[in-house]
């Protein structure tokens, strides 16, 4: 598979969407999430969702040139209209208004509606973090159920994705972020680009049946919840927290999408920021210094697998199954973009992998 550096993808993807009508700012707000997920080891939030919003673009249900808009708000809370832009537009736009409330009022809320696909949660809960804020988002899908409810045999809920991000004045954030379902359905197409069976337990196909085949989910398959009961108490959290509290429902558009909560808390909201950096040094030390249980090499902190990926990423390139990079390339000839072309000026970060 071909390995490319984070500026040619950045280059292809902004191209794109130039091409399919965003601003030039929007275009690289877009390409800035989607090549950031990609470092941190995310490729099913990568460029492998450009076919799909350029699909979604010429269906309507993404306007690739809006933005984003406040619709009412006080000093620690902001009602937001997405306007159907791109959702990672909304959700740096979320993000920003939230952490700069917080910064000014230690505490803010945030509820988006009108608000298309996203992505990774991590790439906005990680940017307010890194400005001292820390983050809570939460997203509810109000439409195109892909998951079945615990003890349930049909889907009703999305994958209502979490993530919460915490300062860390010594590093990365520390940074949860999964969707409740067993396994996020990005994952599920990349399986499908890598041509690799699924983990058990993660589907059923169409007629209720546990499967490992990522075209078994595309054939009117559906996901079941993480952890059981657990997962499935997770995912109607998320969905009341960005449905029936965020407000989503009463806000139509397009398509109903999904509505997305975000609280945010500064991190000097109850103690001074250096007794902050303190204590959080001590509890991540703390936790660090656990023995590594057999088959573990060492304990990690939540966020750190995807700060290694991305420092090895940046110095390696990011490697591009060739069913996903054909499928970008075809995405791109239909606007008139050559992905190709876009990449040769750089061919030396292009490297041929093995498989």
């Amino acid at each position: 598979m071909p390995t490319m550096s984070k500026e040619i993808l950045h280059r292809v993807t902004a191209a794109i969407f130039r091409a399919a009508g965003a601003p030039e700012d929007l275009a690289g707000q877009v390409a800035d999430v989607l090549v950031d997920n990609h470092l941190a080891g995310h490729d099913s939030h990568g460029i492998l969702r450009i076919p799909e919003y350029v699909q979604s673009v010429r269906q309507g249900e993404i306007v690739p040139a809006a933005r984003p808009r406040v619709i009412e708000e006080t000093a620690v809370s902001a009602l937001v209209s997405g306007n159907w832009a791109f959702g990672q537009v909304t959700g740096l736009f979320a993000a920003d208004l939230a952490a700069e409330k917080a910064k000014r009022e230690r505490v803010a809320v945030v509820s988006v509606v009108q608000a298309g696909h996203t992505g990774r949660l991590a790439a906005f809960t990680e940017r307010a973090a890194r400005r001292g804020v820390a983050l809570f988002m939460a997203i509810g899908t109000v439409s195109k159920p892909t998951t079945a409810p615990y003890g349930g045999a049909a889907p009703v809920l999305g994958t209502n994705p979490l993530s919460v991000s915490l300062p860390n004045p010594a590093g990365d954030p520390v940074t949860l972020d999964f969707a409740t379902s067993a396994i996020a359905a990005g994952k599920i197409k990349l399986a499908k680009a890598r041509h690799e069976q699924l983990p058990p337990n993660a589907i059923l196909d169409s007629r209720g049946r546990p499967s490992v085949d990522p075209q078994a989910f595309f054939d009117g398959g559906f996901l079941l919840p993480f952890a059981g009961h657990k997962g499935y108490a997770l995912a109607v959290i998320a969905e009341l927290l960005s449905g029936p509290l965020a407000g989503a429902d009463a806000y139509p558009g397009v398509t109903s999408r999904s509505g997305i909560f975000l609280f945010a808390v500064d991190a000097a909201a109850f103690r001074p920021a250096e007794d902050y950096r303190r204590a959080l040094e001590r509890t991540l030390g703390r936790i660090k210094a656990v023995p590594p249980a057999a088959g573990f090499t060492e304990v990690l902190i939540p966020g750190e697998p995807e700060a290694r990926s991305r420092a090895r990423r940046e110095r390696d390139g990011i490697p591009i199954p060739e069913d996903t990079w054909r499928a970008v390339c075809a995405a791109g000839a239909t606007l008139g973009v050559d992905a190709e072309a876009l990449a040769a000026p750089a061919a030396h970060s292009i490297r041929e992998g093995e498989g």
